[in-house]
């Protein structure tokens, strides 16, 4: 099933993966999706734990970058760090709702932004079996995997929440997620790029959803380079596509060789 919002290409497929080339190391700043890019997505998003040679591999690209290196997910902070413990990187957590830059210093939204809506989502959820809500604090997401006939009106539902509340509604694969509007993954990545070790750096992002494209927009706009994994059959802001989690390692091992 194609994810709401994800509509066949109509213009030029981007570059085949073997003609993708990363700039220089040293003068790039690389972002990283979580799901669906580094690491496969699973039924459950308690399932997902990061390997010991994907760990290595991250520590290799961030030193060669000189610590521009940064996780960019829908997933809270806490939730990262626990995929890549002992791991701790730059983060985005909540698709920008939450930052963690590279001195340490952490900056949240307030959870409180969903008060009103919780009650509601969690009756929706419980009268709909399969699916799932996902309180992350200052997100809400609902998903649908086990029922992807739900969709559609998982969708409609989190629409009815006015953008006058400050929320907004992002679509996913098998997910939709209500948020706080301020904030995507275009704008943390480019909050992150103002500062130290990012600043003055080529931006480059590594995303397989409809909530990276947002910071696909970005990093094109900056001049960078974006990446998409996935088919190259489907409609996207990327420049480039790499077809799956696996080929993106190999590249990645590629570049942080000796």
């Amino acid at each position: 099933m194609v994810a709401p919002g994800l509509m066949p290409q109509t213009q030029a497929s981007p570059a085949p993966a073997a003609a993708l080339a990363l700039p220089a190391l040293e003068r790039a700043a690389l972002f990283f999706d979580v799901d669906g890019t580094l690491l496969e997505i699973r039924p459950e998003p308690r399932d997902v734990v990061s390997d010991g040679d994907l760990r290595a591999l991250l520590q290799r690209l961030s030193a060669r970058c000189h610590g521009a290196l940064a996780l960019v997910s829908g997933r809270s902070l806490g939730d990262i760090d626990r995929i890549f413990s002992p791991l701790k990187l730059t983060a985005v957590g909540l698709h920008g709702a939450e930052i963690r830059d590279a001195s340490g210093a952490e900056r949240r939204a307030d959870p409180r932004i969903m008060d009103h809506a919780r009650k509601p989502l969690r009756d929706f959820v419980a009268a709909h079996e399969g699916l799932m809500l996902e309180d992350k604090g200052a997100t809400l997401a609902v998903h649908y995997r086990k029922r992807p006939e739900l969709g559609a009106e998982a969708l409609r539902f989190l629409l009815r929440f006015s953008p006058a509340d400050g929320l907004a509604v992002q679509e996913g694969k098998f997910v939709v997620e209500l948020k706080p509007g301020l904030y995507d993954k275009g704008t943390a990545i480019a909050e992150l790029m103002r500062a130290p070790p990012f600043a003055g750096r080529m931006p480059v992002f590594f995303g397989d959803d409809l909530t990276d494209e947002a910071g696909f927009v970005f990093v094109n706009h900056a001049g960078g380079l974006s990446v998409r994994i996935g088919s190259p059959e489907v409609r996207t802001q990327a420049q480039q596509v790499l077809p799956d989690t696996d080929a993106l390692r190999a590249l990645l091992m590629h570049e942080a060789r000796p």
